[in-house]
């Protein structure tokens, strides 16, 4: 039996208050973290298609950046992996998207690992413009759909998939038009129970102006929000979100809109984007930080 040294048992004692403070959490965090994460993907997606097709950009490395909570393991078991690392598989930033074949890209990922976790699935571009693979004119689009599952150390899964079609960016004659038929991200706890099960699509199409991370903003549009679980739905219409060639998303701006249906049927909601990869998302007058999964620094 081994003995600990000091900074080991501080990083198990900090895991158990930390553990302590997780059980405290109000739903209300939840419902914010969810907005957020919906939001998040969107605008990473929209900058994944755009950066798609055209041939000097990098792409955003992974569908999925941060491994939820639920899928995680107890904290203490995280603090002896932080102390003692286990074997992992591959990374996932070491798959790349293919060369355009007949119009389309494809990132494929095989039990590679996000953390402690696993990431196996695809996202593919499909290009109207075959078999060049880029947006060069007005009305040429690229489609993107996502079937991809992240497994946990422990179990549990984190689905996402493009029921309805996934998600078409068009160039116009100012910049893009972009439309959700519908994303699903589906989280299941390690013994099967449906912890989340929210989708997206876009009720007006969201409309943006610019050609590139510099100068790239969504001007109007409207994204609705439904998390089925919990029984209800959001719809929000952006107001000015501006990327930076520093970031997969947009760093500044708002969208705003109201809850239909649950617990804040009837009240507004809001979200100001804080930076690269944060946001602040107020129900009801109560204001949550969070941080967006997909949206990272480049």
């Amino acid at each position: 039996m081994f003995k600990l040294g000091t900074l080991q048992s501080t990083v198990l004692i900090s895991a158990m208050v930390a553990a302590a403070a997780a059980g405290c959490r109000k739903a209300d965090d939840d419902d914010a973290s969810q907005i957020g994460s919906a939001v998040g993907e969107v605008m990473a997606s929209v900058d994944e298609a755009n950066q798609g097709g055209m041939a000097t950009a990098m792409l955003p490395a992974l569908p999925i950046l941060r491994t939820p909570d639920e899928l995680r393991g107890p904290l203490w078991r995280r603090a002896i992996d932080s102390v003692f690392p286990s074997a992992q598989a591959a990374a996932c930033a070491d798959f790349h998207f293919s060369a355009c074949d007949a119009g389309t890209r494809i990132r494929t990922f095989s039990a590679c690992s996000i953390g402690l976790a696993t990431l196996d699935g695809a996202v593919s571009l499909a290009f109207s413009s075959n078999p060049l693979c880029a947006l060069a004119s007005p009305g040429d689009a690229v489609t993107r759909t996502g079937d991809f599952t992240l497994t946990g150390l422990y179990g549990g899964t984190l689905t996402v998939s493009a029921p309805a079609g996934g998600q078409t960016l068009t160039r116009t004659s100012s910049g893009f038009e972009y439309t959700v038929g519908g994303m699903e991200r589906v989280l299941k706890g390690a013994g099967g129970r449906t912890l989340f099960d929210i989708s997206t699509e876009t009720t007006t199409p969201i409309e943006l102006t610019g050609s590139s991370r510099a100068d790239l903003v969504i001007v109007s549009g409207a994204l609705k929000i439904t998390h089925h679980l919990a029984g209800y739905a959001v719809t929000l219409t952006p107001s000015n979100l501006a990327w930076s060639a520093q970031c997969t998303c947009a760093v500044s701006g708002s969208l705003s809109g109201s809850v239909s249906g649950g617990k804040h049927d009837g009240k507004e909601a809001t979200m100001t984007l804080m930076g690269c990869g944060d946001a602040d998302v107020t129900i009801d007058g109560v204001t949550e930080s969070v941080t967006l999964d997909r949206c990272t620094a480049i």
